[in-house]
């Protein structure tokens, strides 16, 4: 007999085992003839959607552009502040000067 024919496939575990490991012609070798039989494996979980009686029609969104709408309200009040002073430090840049100065000054700070 050669070393080919002394090699055989089991059926059930596919593996290749040498021929001593099978019952004479038998296509299963002992192992798995001989072995607990295996566990069945859960079934996997799987979720199913529920429509809903009266489906709500989506709102229309705004386009948000940069920050509008962005944070709480009381940032969006001192951006808003902000956005303003610097306009009106733009539109009146000398009057807005005088200002700042008279302000700095009754701070202690430089001028």
């Amino acid at each position: 007999m050669s070393d080919v024919s002394s090699w055989r496939r089991c059926d059930s575990c596919r593996k290749v085992k040498a021929v001593d490991e099978y019952d004479d012609d038998a296509a299963v070798c002992r192992a798995c003839l001989t072995a607990p039989a295996p566990k069945k494996k859960a079934a996997p979980v799987t979720r199913t959607r529920v429509a809903t009686a009266t489906p709500v029609p989506d709102a229309p969104r705004r386009q948000l552009v940069g920050a509008v709408g962005s944070g709480d309200l009381e940032a969006r009040e001192r951006r808003a502040k902000r956005t303003a002073w610097e306009q009106l430090a733009e539109l009146h840049a000398e009057e807005y000067e005088q200002l700042l100065q008279v302000a700095r000054r009754a701070e202690g700070l430089r001028t």
